[in-house]
């Protein structure tokens, strides 16, 4: 970690944070995602890892390397300091068809959250990461055309309970006021299956009418010279190095350092909480009650 110097906390989920950090010998900023050793760095950990460290495209997120710090595995990547998806889309209201249709085709996100998730992953089932993809990228569509979540209770949207239980159902609608053609409804509608394998798949959605319509044509089929990345860009680590660091990352951190270095990412995971769920009042008071959430989080 000495290559880096921390600037900022840029999100949080289930995995841990994420840090906005400069690289020392180049000034390049770049975004560090910290899962925790152990028991957290599975086999779906290690393919999202190794399936991001193979992809070369402009608009998706680039993969530079990862490292190990006492605690947690670092996973370092290109930095998009344009903000999170949804938060373009509370300021903007809600975008047309033929906008979200580009951006959907360039996707550049993001730390999930439950309101992506798929309902076979809800249900801890074996699922088809691909299969559960496509749902979450429907879910990114429907946002983007109407500005609001598709399983969240428009009058309960806090819910969490109602928001799994219409997901499990698929319960969800088109505001009568957003113009959503007929096309881009019957997607929707072979995305949002709740049996992955009646669900519309990749190869599918490449094909429909909606995805193609305007579609630049650097992002056709057949068209891979124009996507190749340059060489430069590509990851500074080798397949078996990048293996080894994650076989590495699957034994707990130990000792003194180790715990010192939990505390802290714990303490910025319930700081970064408490500043974006609208508890935060000051520093000071932030502060103390990220602290009583470590320490006392019964009563917390």
């Amino acid at each position: 970690m000495e290559r880096y110097e921390i600037l900022k906390d840029i999100g949080s989920g289930n995995f841990g944070v994420a840090k906005l950090v400069k690289d020392k010998l180049t000034n390049e900023l770049y975004a560090v995602k910290y899962i925790e050793r152990g028991k957290k760095i599975d086999e779906h950990v290690q393919r999202e890892i190794m399936n991001h460290r193979s992809l070369k495209h402009p608009n998706i997120i680039r993969f530079k390397e990862v490292f190990l710090t006492p605690t947690h595995l670092a996973i370092v990547m290109e930095y998009a300091a344009g903000g999170e998806l949804f938060e373009r889309i509370c300021n903007a209201g809600r975008f047309s068809e033929d906008e979200s249709s580009v951006l959907h085709s360039q996707p550049k996100s993001t730390v999930g959250t439950p309101a992506y998730i798929a309902p076979e992953v809800l249900l801890r089932k074996e699922y088809d990461g691909k299969l559960a993809d496509v749902w979450s990228c429907g879910v990114t569509l429907y946002v983007m055309l109407v500005g609001a979540y598709p399983f969240e209770d428009p009058e309960d949207p806090r819910n969490f309970r109602k928001t799994l239980t219409r997901i499990l159902s698929v319960q969800y609608s088109i505001p009568y006021y957003v113009r959503v053609s007929k096309e881009c409804k019957l997607l929707l509608s072979q995305i949002f299956v709740a049996d992955p394998s009646k669900r519309i798949t990749i190869e599918e959605i490449k094909k429909h009418p909606w995805f193609l319509k305007d579609l630049p044509i650097e992002y056709m089929e057949g068209e891979d010279a124009s996507l190749q990345m340059k060489e430069e860009n590509e990851p500074t680590q080798s397949i078996d190095e990048v293996l080894a660091i994650i076989q590495e990352a699957k034994k707990p951190g130990e000792g003194p350092k180790a715990l010192v270095c939990a505390l802290n990412v714990l303490y910025d995971e319930c700081y970064f909480t408490l500043c974006h769920e609208g508890q935060s009042q000051n520093y000071d008071d932030d502060h103390s009650l990220a602290m009583k959430m470590i320490f006392f989080p019964m009563v917390v």
